[in-house]
């Protein structure tokens, strides 16, 4: 399942960034997502960049790993500057991830990952950065 399948990201207007672009995921600036403030909600952009760091996960590892089962462990977040527009969603694996993920999950069968994850709006302006924490256990193939 990709996490723009999810009916909370499909209520939210997540969809995949065109092919091509060094962005992941984008989210519109509807007024359904706007705070007390006119910007966009704090709880908005957090479900953005999770979906955003799951996107990340499949996009990177998903065809070299096979079936996992994936869970959300922890997260730390820090707002940067109000979003007053569209928000494009950036990812990465951490070093660790990214070198050993694969490796360690052959060998292991789990892995606790990192992905960071950059919120910026059309004209450059970060608006939010996280680091999402992932456990990630193979799923055993069926008997039989």
């Amino acid at each position: 399942m990709k996490a723009i399948d999810l009916a909370l990201n499909q209520l939210l207007g997540i969809v995949v960034a065109p092919a091509g672009a060094p962005h992941l995921l984008e989210m519109p600036f509807t007024p359904q997502l706007h705070n007390h403030l006119g910007t966009m909600h704090a709880a908005a952009q957090f479900a953005l960049a999770e979906a955003a760091s799951a996107e990340c996960l499949q996009r990177h590892f998903g065809r070299a790993v096979g079936a996992v089962f994936a869970v959300l462990r922890g997260v730390e977040v820090k707002y940067r500057k109000p979003a007053g527009g569209d928000l494009l969603a950036y990812g990465a694996p951490d070093e660790s991830t990214r070198d050993h993920l694969v490796a360690e999950l052959a060998a292991r069968g789990r892995f606790n990952a990192r992905i960071l994850i950059d919120l910026k709006d059309r004209t450059g302006t970060l608006t939010l950065h996280a680091k999402f924490d992932w456990f990630i256990a193979q799923v055993p193939p069926p008997i039989g």
